[in-house]
């Protein structure tokens, strides 16, 4: 997923909205049994600036399937999340912003921190599941 600075610039798109689609890692989840359904919808505003930098601010959206961590039933779950980047020309110093180099800016470190941040600690069929039951019949 990258944003060519130097277009934007050329075609005078100082702000805008883009969208992209993007297969997310499967290492990105940590809850065990659980997978992306399909690939994650990312949508954000851009604004670029007269020293080249960019911020963007959007959102990321997917679906994981997989077993209910308390209860192990096969349930899904549809999870939005807050993509908020700024990115600077690349410099000698370092900076906590995202850099780029060459016009072009990958976005794909920030969409991948944003999936990280809004993901779940767990997948649970419904805010009621009491997890998996035992009778003590010995």
């Amino acid at each position: 997923m990258i944003i060519d600075i130097r277009k934007l610039n050329v075609q005078k798109k100082y702000v805008g909205t883009m969208e992209f689609s993007y297969s997310a890692p499967a290492e990105l989840i940590e809850i065990p049994f659980v997978s992306f359904v399909a690939p994650v919808s990312v949508r954000f505003d851009y604004e670029l600036f007269e020293d080249d930098s960019i911020e963007i601010k959007g959102t990321v959206s997917y679906q994981l399937a997989g077993q209910c961590s308390r209860c192990l039933t096969p349930t899904q779950m549809q999870v939005e999340g807050e993509l908020d980047a700024y990115f600077q020309p690349k410099k000698k110093s370092e900076c906590e912003d995202y850099s780029y180099s060459g016009g072009i800016v990958d976005i794909t470190q920030a969409v991948n921190d944003a999936i990280m941040t809004s993901m779940p600690y767990l997948l649970v069929c419904s805010k009621e599941c009491e997890g998996l039951s035992y009778s003590d019949d010995r």
